[in-house]
């Protein structure tokens, strides 16, 4: 259980966190094209990379800082299901519809079995 725990939760941190946030703040090609369609500004993927870096971190604090804990998982879920619903409003296809509800599992995973 426990490397199940750190497994789904070293996945959301590394590849969510750190490396998603990293390519929001210096937003290539990609995330602009992706702001664009979406319709978002710029400067929010600026912001969302700092937050998902700061959550990747948030996520291994240890059991003490359990209510700052939930307030990251919170964070991610928020962002998981705006990304889903953001692209389904554009009608995008449907895989870029059910890739943040698959990370959304995986966090989800990683929440329930961090007490164990």
């Amino acid at each position: 259980t426990k490397n199940f725990f750190l497994f789904t939760t070293g996945f959301i941190a590394i590849f969510v966190g750190i490396v998603g946030g990293v390519v929001d703040i210096i937003q290539p090609q990609n995330v602009i094209d992706t702001a664009e369609h979406l319709g978002y500004p710029l400067y929010f993927f600026t912001l969302l990379g700092v937050f998902k870096i700061l959550g990747a971190i948030g996520l291994f604090l240890p059991k003490k800082y359990d209510r700052l804990k939930d307030v990251v998982y919170a964070g991610f879920a928020i962002d998981f299901i705006f990304a889903s619903f953001s692209h389904f409003s554009v009608n995008d296809d449907l895989i870029k519809v059910i890739i943040p509800l698959v990370m959304l599992g995986i966090l989800t995973i990683s929440y329930k079995l961090k007490d164990r």
